[in-house]
């Protein structure tokens, strides 16, 4: 940004910078803000550096090493221990002013320095700044003293600016108790169509590929506002194969690496037209959708959807176009609890809570017992009412956890293999030749009596297996699955990490994953999905 370059560049910057970005990611802005050779940076990661000690020792030692042609080796080691707003202060004073005397030590040497500066006390030894990302975490992460880490120069008097970049403006940022200086404000707007076509275009000199990135940011550039031009260029790499597959013989074709049918005689340059261009759009309807679906949330390599949409075979004979799909995503490997585990997080982030107890409550079936999800059950998964837009369309919602366990616990009673001394044993079931429907007539009592010890028995069993799905739903075995389905991108954490009290998790799986999963495991999702029904 020119804005904060400009604000940088001389003595006496603002000690509290603002960046707003809500249209480019923070991976995007930590390398894209160019700062002064005169400043000290330090770039943290709010989501990184995740504790004070983190937080701390990372300022302390990469402001050491960017200073470190005047310290020397020892600086490095002043953040190794830092824990505290105090001890953090003291260091950087130190650290400070150890570069300070090495400044003048230095300017002392020196034999083409004015005296006047000298005297006048004006030399610039420069001034620290730390980039601060995902500034919002910042609350949870130092806790009240992230209001004095604001206050960074007039605390611990060196010339110093904390730039906080986040998405999120500064309102929300704002604390209630007001003790924090009102920071410079800078707004990062979003690329322009331009700019994007600009960064775009260096991936291939072919005549054809500037109307090539046109199509793609046409088709797929909604889809993405936040991305940086990466994303789009990962797709092009992956469809300009296929958008170029069936050109004729052109003087181009060396820019695509594809040799020559004659090298002795080469062919004219590719005639671009209105027709040749329409032609192209068509073809690639289909590769711009799996593109969609696959590509850009990278469920499929770009290799294997390159290689299953060309329109040519290995042998350059033309594949027809029902052979042509995109590969689907390997099944996921999961442990069954796991599973059950999964099918219940979809269910808790696409129906809403006041279904709960109607789908996974308890019920009275047919038979008279008391089943788990079977009595209240309401169909018609896809039938909505006029004028309401699906769950499944608007994405998944954030649910607390003790809800995610109590459908876990619900799905995993009524559908889970019961233990072979859980199960009904053969004296239960009625004799073939219907001799009990004979001493029924005879001796009715006995036959009530019996009866009623089938029925304590089967409510001994149905209690048993209900203590042990409490116990699986409660113990650490099943809540060591969350942290893996995280780290495969299957639940998401929408709650800080550190915070211990309703915790809240969001389903990223989508329906036909878990739709193969509930199959597996013998659940018809579609009965546990909640929708209006129309009219």
């Amino acid at each position: 940004m020119e804005a904060l370059t400009a604000l940088l560049a001389h003595p006496g910057a603002p000690p509290l910078i603002h960046v707003h970005h809500p249209h480019h990611p923070a991976s995007a802005i930590r390398h894209s803000l160019s700062l002064p050779p005169r400043c000290a940076v330090a770039r943290l990661d709010a989501i990184e550096h995740h504790t004070p000690r983190l937080v701390y020792a990372g300022a302390l030692g990469r402001l050491s090493t960017a200073l470190e042609s005047t310290l020397g080796r020892q600086a490095g080691d002043d953040g190794r221990e830092v824990i505290t707003w105090d001890a953090f202060a003291r260091s950087l004073r130190g650290l400070w002013t150890q570069h300070v005397k090495a400044s003048k030590a230095a300017a002392g040497k020196g034999k083409g320095r004015s005296n006047g500066n000298a005297e006048d006390g004006e030399d610039d030894e420069g001034q620290v700044v730390i980039v601060v990302t995902k500034a919002e975490r910042l609350k949870s992460v130092l806790g009240s003293s992230w209001t004095a880490f604001s206050r960074l120069a007039e605390l611990v008097d060196i010339p110093a600016t904390v730039v906080f970049c986040s998405q999120m403006p500064w309102e929300d940022l704002r604390p209630q108790r007001g003790d924090v200086p009102e920071p410079v404000h800078l707004y990062m707007e979003p690329l322009r169509r331009d700019e994007i076509i600009s960064r775009l275009l260096p991936g291939s000199e072919h005549p054809l590929y500037s109307r090539f990135v046109d199509l793609l940011l046409a088709t797929l550039g909604h889809l993405a506002p936040t991305s940086p031009p990466s994303e789009i260029d990962y797709v092009a790499e992956a469809l300009w194969p296929l958008y170029t597959a069936t050109l004729p013989a052109h003087a181009e074709m060396t820019l695509l690496g594809k040799p020559y049918p004659d090298p002795e005689n080469p062919p004219p340059p590719l005639a671009v037209s209105v027709k040749l261009l329409t032609d192209l759009k068509h073809q690639m309807a289909f590769a711009l959708a799996a593109a969609t679906e696959s590509v850009l949330p990278r469920t499929t390599g770009r290799a294997e959807v390159t290689r299953a949409l060309m329109p040519y075979g290995p042998n350059g004979m033309p594949r027809p176009v029902q052979t042509r799909s995109v590969p689907r995503p390997p099944p996921l490997e999961l442990p069954r609890a796991a599973c059950f585990l999964l099918v219940a997080a979809y269910c808790a982030s696409y129906n809403p809570a006041k279904s709960d107890i109607r789908l996974f409550g308890r019920g009275t079936g047919a038979d008279g017992k008391r089943r788990r999800g079977g009595g209240m059950r309401r169909g018609g998964y896809g039938r909505l009412r006029v004028g309401k837009v699906p769950q499944r369309l608007l994405g998944p919602r954030p649910f607390p956890l003790d809800r995610l366990l109590g459908m876990f616990s619900s799905l995993y009673a009524e559908h889970a293999a019961r233990p072979e001394d859980l199960l009904a044993s053969l004296d239960d079931s009625d004799d073939e030749d219907g001799s009990r429907e004979i001493d029924a007539w005879r001796n009715p009592a006995a036959a009530a009596a019996r009866a009623q010890r089938k029925r304590e028995r089967e409510r001994a069993r149905d209690e048993a297996w209900e203590d042990e799905v409490d116990h699986l739903t409660f113990s650490t075995k099943l809540w060591a699955l969350i942290p893996e389905l995280e780290a495969q991108g299957l639940l998401r954490r929408a709650s800080p990490v550190d915070r211990l009290d309703n915790v809240m998790f969001r389903c990223e799986a989508d329906y036909e994953t878990v739709k193969t999963l509930a199959k597996q495991l013998r659940v018809t999702l579609d009965e546990y999905l909640y929708e209006d029904y129309a009219g």
